[in-house]
């Protein structure tokens, strides 16, 4: 079967294959972004801030119901942590035993974010990998 595909398909078979999980990612985090603004609003505590230049890690707790939950999201984006051009940012905005509104998903209370409605990557990001995603498209199926 492969045999019969010339090296533009194949070429779009592996743009496909490289843009679409990172599209779904990309289109969930920025749904997560804007219905995140909805979300209720508790206070709660930073329990740990590290290195943001290498590795970055901010814990912070919460309690919703009498269950205390414990999350590193900042906010929803397309990297693990702001480890570029936002930390900096975050070092002078989080501290140790800081208090901060926490918002959490009334549904899965376990879901939370520091800073809801904060795109940054998010709409490029999606731009860029549709660029892909079709052009992929088109040279599979040309």
């Amino acid at each position: 079967m492969f045999t019969s595909l010339t090296q533009i398909q194949i070429s779009g078979i592996l743009a496909l294959l490289v843009a679409t999980p990172f599209l779904i990612k990309s289109v969930r985090n920025l749904y997560f972004t804007t219905i995140s603004k909805q979300w209720p609003k508790i206070s709660g505590t930073i329990k740990e801030v590290s290195d943001f230049g290498v590795k970055h890690r901010l814990l912070y707790e919460y309690t919703v119901n009498r269950a205390t939950y414990k999350s590193t999201n900042i906010c929803y984006t397309n990297t693990n942590s702001p480890k570029h051009k936002n930390a900096r940012e975050f070092e002078k905005r989080y501290t140790l035993n800081q208090i901060v509104d926490v918002f959490y998903n009334p549904n899965k209370p376990n879901q939370a974010v520091l800073e809801p409605g904060r795109k940054d990557d998010l709409v490029f990001a999606i731009l860029m990998l549709s660029v892909l995603f079709v052009g992929g498209w088109v040279a599979v199926f040309q």
